[in-house]
């Protein structure tokens, strides 16, 4: 390098081109490289906001309108997209009240697919689907399935304790319900949902503690 910049204009001319001479089709591969990897930089995130602007058009249009037909255009085309997440738990909310209890369990049990579980991190739609499966499995008495719902190593939430403590105490772990109930406590800070748990803890009173 210290030669070139010494050299006479002449001589620096006559380098560079035996240096393009030799390295010309590197040299233009690269830049050939480096403009197909902004296009397709450039393509690909346009292409990505495009697609978050359709679904959520469609979405907007599915809650404005309750048309389902919007939600299911949201399932088939952006099927891993957090509308889809939305749609699923709309969907299931209206399934439960109209009593489709499978139809329910199935929407609840792709938003959880959708969102696996990540250890020490919080999902809010990941939770509030795990909750919603674990009520209906309390309502329908399949007190082991609620629990089940639950990762071993997830962070909880004071409505997933209290679910857990719920199904413990039907299932006569009155130790383990109260336990359960002691944390929906100490994670909760709604006064009346507080009320309601402490309820529940005095009714283990009467319970044989085991």
């Amino acid at each position: 390098m210290a030669n070139f910049f010494s050299a006479s204009q002449e001589e620096q001319q006559e380098i560079l081109l035996t240096f393009w001479q030799r390295f010309r089709v590197l040299i233009i591969g690269a830049l050939i490289a480096i403009a197909v990897i902004v296009v397709g930089r450039d393509y690909l995130i346009s292409s990505s906001n495009e697609k978050d602007f359709v679904s959520a058009s469609l979405y907007q249009q599915y809650l404005e309108t309750d048309d389902k037909s919007s939600g299911d255009q949201i399932l088939v085309n952006y099927p891993n997209s957090i509308y889809s997440d939305f749609v699923r738990l709309n969907e299931a909310k209206k399934n439960f009240i109209n009593q489709e209890t499978e139809q329910a369990i199935d929407m609840l049990e792709a938003v959880i697919a959708n969102n696996p579980s990540s250890s020490g991190e919080f999902n809010p739609i990941r939770a509030t689907a795990q909750t919603r499966l674990a009520k209906i499995y309390l309502q329908e008495e399949q007190y082991k399935k609620t629990i089940s719902v639950f990762g071993e190593n997830q962070v909880l939430t004071s409505a997933m304790y209290e679910v857990i403590g719920d199904a413990q105490s039907y299932l006569g772990r009155y130790s383990e319900a109260r336990t359960n109930y002691m944390l929906a406590l100490q994670n909760s800070t709604n006064q009346a949902s507080r009320a309601l748990i402490n309820m529940k803890i005095s009714d283990l009173e009467g319970g044989e503690i085991e």
